[in-house]
This record gives structure tokens, sequence and C-alpha cells, in this order.
């Protein structure tokens, strides 16, 4: 069975279960727009569970989500980054809750980026514009969540970093670097709030965040999500002879 890692990201027209209700299945996992290919690396090793695997072949990019809310019935539908490289996993069934990180610094880094870049996809051209900006925002989300410290970023050095392999290299891979050397320029929007999926089948860690614009009083009614990611995922793996390939 294909493993799956949640990821983050924007979302147009979901419809998303109120926070009471809170419930959500997510059956279908699939690239928006396309996938980079490119050797993920943390050096104190745990990639995708296996405490000795340090380096990993992976797709990277953002995941679009579909399932339905366990209340409503209605079709939902997400985009989204992951932000933990170290648990495949399925869709399965979450619930919506606050958003928060343990490290307040990086939890702000985070909002900061994916509020700065959430309409850079929409507005590249061409294919392979929008897939090296949409693998190169879920670069910066693992380097800040994975790394060690909260400055100086890098994706050639330190705990965690991207080889220089695959269609990440040197496009995307150099944006990524661009967006993290230029974090203290961004700012979060004013007018978004986060909220949080988080796994209750499969039973994980898994979570996924979303970005909404501040004032709309339930996630029922929102039209359109800007962000999200999952602590849990990293990478999407096919079995033995295809390709693995990573989302946040």
């Amino acid at each position: 069975m294909i493993k799956r890692l949640l990821a983050a990201g924007a979302l147009a027209a979901a419809t998303i279960p109120t926070m009471a209700n809170a419930g959500v299945t997510i059956t279908g996992i699939s690239g928006n727009p396309g996938f980079a290919t490119g050797k993920v690396i943390y050096t104190p090793g745990g990639i995708g569970g296996s405490a000795s695997r340090t380096s990993q072949d992976l797709y990277i990019g953002r995941l679009h989500l579909t399932g339905v809310d366990n209340t409503t019935l209605a079709a939902v539908s997400f985009d989204s980054y992951c932000i933990d490289i170290f648990h495949y996993i399925q869709g399965g069934t979450f619930d919506i809750q606050a958003f928060s990180l343990p490290d307040a610094t990086k939890e702000n880094q985070l909002k900061r980026l994916l509020s700065a870049t959430s309409g850079y996809i929409g507005a590249a051209a061409g294919f392979e514009q929008k897939r090296d900006i949409s693998a190169a925002i879920q670069m910066a989300v693992w380097e800040i969540v994975n790394e060690s410290g909260t400055s100086g970023y890098s994706l050639d050095g330190g705990l965690f970093q991207i080889g220089t392999t695959g269609s990440v290299a040197p496009t995307a891979r150099g944006i990524a670097q661009g967006y993290l050397s230029n974090l203290d320029s961004f700012s979060a929007s004013g007018a978004q709030s986060y909220r949080m999926l988080t796994a209750v089948n499969p039973v994980s860690n898994q979570r996924q965040v979303f970005l909404a614009a501040a004032g709309v009083p339930e996630p029922s009614v929102w039209g359109l999500l800007i962000l999200g990611f999952g602590t849990i995922g990293g990478a999407m793996r096919r079995r033995r002879t295809t390709t693995k390939f990573a989302m946040a």
C-alpha cells in the first residue's frame, strides 16, 4: 500500500467542518501542481521512521488532499505542505484543532514564510516554474522545522540538507535558499488565522495546519484556505521498484 506524508499550501473552494464538529476523512493525496525530486538529508537519521536512514530520494512539493466532512459528508479539499520528515503517513480521520508549535520562533517564521509565499505558485508562469516554487516552499518549511537553531538557515549544511541531485537542483533549491535568507523581511498577515488537523485514524502525531482569513467565524464557511503543513509526513513512498517522493 502506498504511504503518504501530509503537507501545507493554498486551498480554493473547500468546505471545512466547524471546530465543534472537527472531523474530516482524507481519502485522496496528489501533487499540485506537481513534484520535483531530490535527496533529503537529516544527519541524525530517522527519515521515514528508520533510525539509521540519514538520506532518501523523495518527491518534493505541495500536496492536494481530498476527502469528506465526517458530519455533513460534504466534499473537502486542501492544498498543503508537510512539515515532518520522520514518518510516512496515509489518509485517515482528522480532528480540527488550534495551531501551535513547541518553538514559538519557528512557528512565527513558518507563518511569515507561508503568508509571504501563499500567492507565488498561482502567479507563476507555466508548469515548471509553478513546480519549482512549490518545491522551494516545501524545502524552506522543512529547513525551518528540522534544523537546529532559529537563524542562519542553509540547505547546504547543518542537521537538515537538500542534496544537489534531481530536479530540485539548481532552480528550486536556489529559490528555497532565497526564501530562507529573506525570512526577516517577510511578515505574517494580520488578516490570517490558523487551524490544525490532528490524526485520529490512523493513530499518530499527524498534523495539518491551515491559514484562513481572519474574522471568518467558522471553518465551514471558509472559501479559501491559504496554507497548511503536516508534522508527521515528509514523503510519499511507492514500493520497491518505484521512485520515492516527499511533500510537506
